[in-house]
């Protein structure tokens, strides 16, 4: 089966700024970039839809894994945790095995983890006439870079499903980490005293948790 370390994958269940928050949204593209950045093992750009906005919201899910003296993912690995969050909510049970490959629930090797997921999970043609779903509950804020001196907006690395249990999580999950110091937002007003957001665009390096 694929490898969750310490990480449970809970099953979900089935029951101020429009742009920022918790948002319900659709899934409409996946990207991989890996190939482009060696130095990570892995860089997928996840795209999310909603009614509020013609532009997709993107999370990117990157980085690299801790490892033990074998070469195994560490059971407490970061990145390995932000995948089990996403692999949860999409209720799948595939994710990477103790390398760091994909696979799917069965163990069999899942090569083009983009493809793979754009066929069975995405909505390609979000936007166009007709009814669309938006079975995903993320949550969106502004966070300061010092170093590009702008405010980016970023996608709280944890996705749940947009139902009553899911929200409750994804809500408790972020009390906790603006409780204890991992989620720091910036306010219009805030970002206006250190310098200009005119410009804004995601953010691709992701803090460790």
């Amino acid at each position: 089966m694929p490898y969750t370390g310490s990480f449970e994958q809970k099953k979900p269940s089935s029951s101020g700024s429009p742009f920022l928050g918790f948002q319900e949204v659709a899934l409409t593209d996946v990207v991989d970039k890996s190939k482009d950045y060696p130095n990570m093992d892995m860089f997928l750009e996840i795209s999310f839809r909603n009614g509020n906005s013609q532009f997709p919201t993107n999370y990117s899910l990157l980085g690299t894994f801790e490892r033990d003296e074998q070469g195994n993912i560490a059971g407490d690995s970061s990145l390995l945790k932000r995948i089990v969050h996403f692999t949860a909510a999409l209720g799948w049970s595939g994710g990477v095995d103790v390398k760091g490959n994909w696979v799917d629930e069965n163990d069999k090797p899942v090569d083009d983890i983009a493809g793979f997921l754009n066929v069975k999970y995405t909505q390609p043609n979000y936007g166009t006439e007709g009814n669309f779903e938006h079975p995903y509950l993320i949550y969106v804020y502004k966070k300061w870079n010092d170093k590009a001196s702008k405010a980016y907006t970023t996608v709280l690395p944890k996705i749940s499903h947009a139902n009553a249990a899911g929200r409750k999580d994804l809500e408790s999950y972020v009390a906790w980490m603006k409780t204890n110091g991992y989620l720091k937002e910036h306010t219009e007003e805030s970002v206006m005293t250190e310098g200009d957001v005119s410009s804004t665009a995601t953010q691709t390096s992701m803090p460790k948790f």
